[in-house]
């Protein structure tokens, strides 16, 4: 079984190494330690430690930049909501399966509440089922339903349905928590927003939403390409034209101003991920947007 945090956490410490250039820069490492009144240790300052945690007193004392660490005293619900529709196994704009960019973007947020204490747990689903994964902080336990949600997602699965999913979620998951639902634009947006609503009167909410290849994707042009079923060819002089190419980018662009603006109103707030190497970035800036959100 592939490891997904280890992936992340190699990808973490790239993003983390460009992200932070000089010596007071940095809320980077805020994401992953937890804040309270109760001091842990002091310990030099680190590339993407928070300035706030600067000891200034320390510092003059031991002529080197210390920082203060703190004991996280609250531990989060981290519940991960993904959609396993046969429309998860078809292409991002990378080229790559939208499967592994949304096992990432899940992975990425368990490595995130792992690192915080908190407890990681899944539910995933489509027309035909819902797999359901309690909360716990084991590493191997977390592997194991990234695993089973990635390999949930292929051509063969049943219809994307993400209001079912939600359904299923607002029933049988009644503990306060932080949800983050992972799903692409088409389902987003025909999504009934009166139970997201609901979902969030109860619980924080974010959405990752995995984007499509566009027909006329350039890295598309020189194989054949084919309809979610399968039983259409997208013939080439279609896909390289560039009116044709236009008018599909406009779309796209209509859709995703829509689903941000109807996720706006509700105080939720989203990120559209369209490759693996743009995910953390991505996903790092929905979570500076979270905290400033009003509800």
């Amino acid at each position: 079984m592939p490891s997904y945090l280890v992936k992340v956490r190699k990808k973490m410490d790239i993003f983390a190494q460009r992200r932070v250039r000089n010596v007071l820069s940095g809320n980077y490492g805020s994401v992953f330690k937890g804040r309270s009144l109760d001091f842990d240790d002091l310990r030099e300052y680190n590339y993407g430690d928070d300035i706030k945690d600067i000891d200034w007193k320390a510092t003059a004392r031991s002529r080197s930049v210390m920082i203060r660490r703190y004991v996280a005293v609250r531990k989060h619900n981290i519940l991960l909501v993904a959609d396993s529709g046969n429309t998860m196994a078809t292409l991002a704009p990378s080229g790559e399966s939208k499967q592994e960019v949304a096992t990432f973007c899940a992975g990425v947020m368990a490595y995130i509440a792992q690192h915080h204490g908190d407890f990681v747990g899944m539910i995933y689903g489509n027309k035909g089922e819902n797999k359901r994964y309690g909360l716990k902080e084991d590493t191997a336990y977390i592997e194991n339903f990234l695993d089973k949600y990635s390999k949930s997602m292929k051509l063969t699965a049943p219809d994307s349905d993400l209001t079912s999913l939600l359904t299923y979620v607002s029933k049988t998951y009644r503990e306060r928590s932080f949800m983050l639902i992972i799903s692409d634009a088409d389902s987003v947006s025909r999504i009934d927003t009166e139970l997201v609503r609901k979902l969030h009167a109860r619980h924080e909410i974010m959405f990752i939403i995995v984007e499509d290849s566009p027909m006329t994707n350039e890295l598309l042009f020189d194989y054949d390409t084919v309809d979610l079923d399968g039983k259409m060819r997208l013939s080439r002089y279609f896909r390289k034209n560039k009116k044709i190419a236009e008018a599909e980018a406009q779309y796209r662009e209509a859709q995703r101003v829509g689903i941000k603006k109807t996720l706006r109103r509700m105080g939720i707030v989203c990120s559209f991920v369209d490759s693996v190497n743009h995910a953390i970035p991505r996903i790092i800036k929905m979570l500076e947007e979270q905290k400033r959100v009003r509800r």
